[in-house]
Formats: structure tokens, C-alpha cells, sequence
């Protein structure tokens, strides 16, 4: 079974039926259908053959025992059956942004209203836009009179992490406007964006197709059901790596050195003294000598030492001296700051 974790991330999957659903359900995997797997086109004999006439309801008990979310396919959706997602191939200017952000709004009252006659609960409102200002008016013209605890982060497939249209500028934009208890979920986020974002406390999920386009583009012909199994298995893998990685490096102390472990206070030589040490340890990785982590723990222990050794016998050319025994160069680079200062 899959482990708790703070971000969750979600397997695109592109068919509702057969192995890949099968093997998502017997690993416990959270996944994505994309609303083409739902379509049905024209047949081929209609003089409209190949366009899309409606969406098939799932047969009864199929997505039993299946942790499963439904998207909207949105930048494919947006070509064929009228999605609003805002990238610039889909609309090239704020006009028509405005338009389809408007429209979003419309088609969550639909949906909801249609929920609610069928009993059913709402769908997640999804925020939509392409600068930080039009998500925040997106989610002012949420017809919204209760935000629910996740809402969806659309279009940022295609987005760089860093910029002015970022998707941390977005998040930030957004994060101003919400209330506390909302989480969000990224609709199609690159692998390499999670160090940027599994730590943020607004991302509650992701989700993405890339194993199967990684597994097209590996076999061109000829991949069965079992090598795609392999790679939906091997791609979450990487992502449950990223994101333990990122929460291991989350528990890391945020100081190198806790005053608690001095007393709780340092004296301004003894800052030095510590700054040096980081110092130090900074060449060393720089130089490939030691690992972050290794460095982070070992700098925290040495720091005692020195400044215990300190605190015992005064600064001193002798200090100095012995600094340089027990690492070479610290003593050097300890006077360097003291005469600096």
C-alpha cells in the first residue's frame, strides 16, 4: 500500500478499464482519469465521424476499491469540448483570459447545481488564469459561499516554477486571498517542480501522465500492458523518493547551530569562532569532500567542541593553534575573522 504522505501525487491514467487500473487498485495508488477516457466520438459511418458526442458514465462497481479523481483533460479538453484553461497556445491575451476565467466560474455553478439535483457532492473548483492577478480574480468570481478544504490549480503543466508568472508567484497571489484550511491540488506539475513545491504548505497533491509518455517514448511499438505497468511503478517510485528527500531535508534544523546546546547564548567571539567553522565545512563541500547532510551534522557536533574549548581557555594564539590540530585551517580562518572584525 502506498504511505501517508504530505504531498500526495496521483497517477494519470488514460484508460478506465483493464490492467493499468487493475494493477493502480492492487498497489493502492491514488489516480487521474482524464475525462477522454470517458469520451465517445461520432462513428465512423456519421457525418461527423472522429468528434467528440458525449462522455460514457462509468459502469456500476468499476472504480470500486480505486482511490480515483476525474480531470478535465483540460489543454485537450480546450479544443474539444470547450475547457478554459488559460495558456497562451490556448489564449494569447488577458481579453480572452477574463472570458474563459468568467466561464469557469459559469460552468462550477452548472456543476454544482447539477450536483446538488442528483444528490451528488460538488466538484472541486478548480482556480484558473495565467498571471498572478487573474488567478486571484478567478477566485473572487467563485460562485464560492463556503471554500471546500482542496480546490485545483489549473493550468501550470506548462509553467516554470520561478518568473513573474510562475507557479510560485501564483501560489503566492493565491495564498493571500484563501482561507486557512484550503489545500490545493496542481493539475499535470513537472517532476523536477516537487523540490520547489512539496514542501509548500498550501500543495496537497499533484498528478501526472508522464510514465506513459516516458514508456511511448522508450518502445515506440510493441509495449504491452506488463511494460507500462513497469513504468507507472517505477515512475512513482521516483516521485515518492523526491518527495521523502525533500521532507527528510524539511526535518533538518533550520539553525546549523541551536543555542540550547551553548546555554542559549553566544557571545559575539563565539559567533565568529562559529562562523569560521561553517566556513570550513562550506570548502569542504564545495570541494566534493563531504555530503550537505554529513556536513550540517558534523559542523553541529564540532561546533561544541570549539566553543567549549573557548569558554575554558580565552582566545589565544594557543586556541588558534590547537584549532588548527583538530581541523586544518580553522584556526587560520578563525583569526582571519577576528582581525576582519
Amino acid at each position: 500500500m502506498v504511505r501517508p504522505r504530505e504531498l500526495q501525487m496521483r497517477v494519470g491514467l488514460p484508460l478506465t478499464g483493464g490492467a493499468l487500473p487493475a494493477a493502480a487498485r492492487q498497489r493502492g495508488y491514488p489516480v487521474l482519469f482524464s475525462a477522454n477516457a470517458f469520451a465517445r466520438t461520432f462513428p465512423g459511418s456519421h457525418e461527423r465521424a472522429g468528434e467528440f458526442q458525449r462522455f460514457r458514465v462509468p459502469r456500476p462497481g468499476q472504480l470500486d476499491g480505486l482511490d480515483a479523481a476525474l480531470d478535465s483533460a483540460g489543454f485537450v479538453a480546450a479544443a474539444r469540448y470547450g475547457d478554459y484553461c488559460c495558456e497562451p497556445e490556448i489564449a494569447a491575451d488577458r481579453p480572452l483570459r477574463l472570458l474563459r476565467i468568467a466561464a469557469t466560474a459559469v460552468m462550477l455553478m452548472r456543476c454544482n447545481a447539477e450536483a446538488s439535483r442528483r444528490g451528488l457532492p460538488g466538484p472541486m473548483p478548480v482556480l484558473q488564469g495565467w498571471t498572478p492577478a487573474e488567478y486571484a480574480l478567478c477566485a473572487e468570481w467563485l460562485p464560492l459561499a463556503r471554500w471546500p478544504g482542496l480546490v485545483g490549480l489549473g493550468s501550470v503543466c506548462r509553467r516554470p516554477v520561478h518568473g513573474p508568472a510562475g507557479i510560485l508567484a501564483i501560489l503566492e497571489a493565491v495564498d493571500a486571498l484563501l482561507p486557512p484550511h484550503v489545500r490545493l491540488h496542481l493539475f499535470g506539475v513537472k517532476s523536477e517542480a516537487l523540490a520547489a513545491l512539496a514542501k509548500h504548505p498550501r500543495v496537497a497533491s499533484a498528478d501526472s501522465a508522464a510514465w506513459d509518455m516516458q514508456a511511448r517514448a522508450e518502445r515506440r511499438t510493441g509495449r504491452d500492458m506488463a511494460f507500462r505497468v513497469a513504468h507507472m511503478d517505477a515512475w512513482l517510485q521516483r516521485q515518492h523518493a523526491a518527495i521523502d528527500d525533500l521532507q527528510a531535508c524539511a526535518a533538518l534544523p533550520r539553525s546549523l547551530f541551536d543555542p540550547a546546546a551553548f546555554g542559549g547564548a553566544i557571545s559575539g567571539t563565539e559567533e565568529l569562532v562559529l562562523e569560521a567553522l561553517a566556513l570550513q565545512y562550506a570548502d569542504l563541500l564545495m570541494e566534493g569532500q563531504i555530503e550537505y547532510r554529513d556536513a550540517v551534522w558534523q559542523a553541529a557536533q564540532d561546533g561544541v567542541w570549539a566553543v567549549a574549548k573557548l569558554r575554558l581557555r580565552g582566545m589565544s594564539d594557543a586556541l588558534l593553534a590547537e584549532y588548527d590540530e583538530d581541523l586544518a585551517g580553522f584556526g587560520e580562518r578563525v583569526g582571519e575573522l577576528m582581525r576582519r572584525d
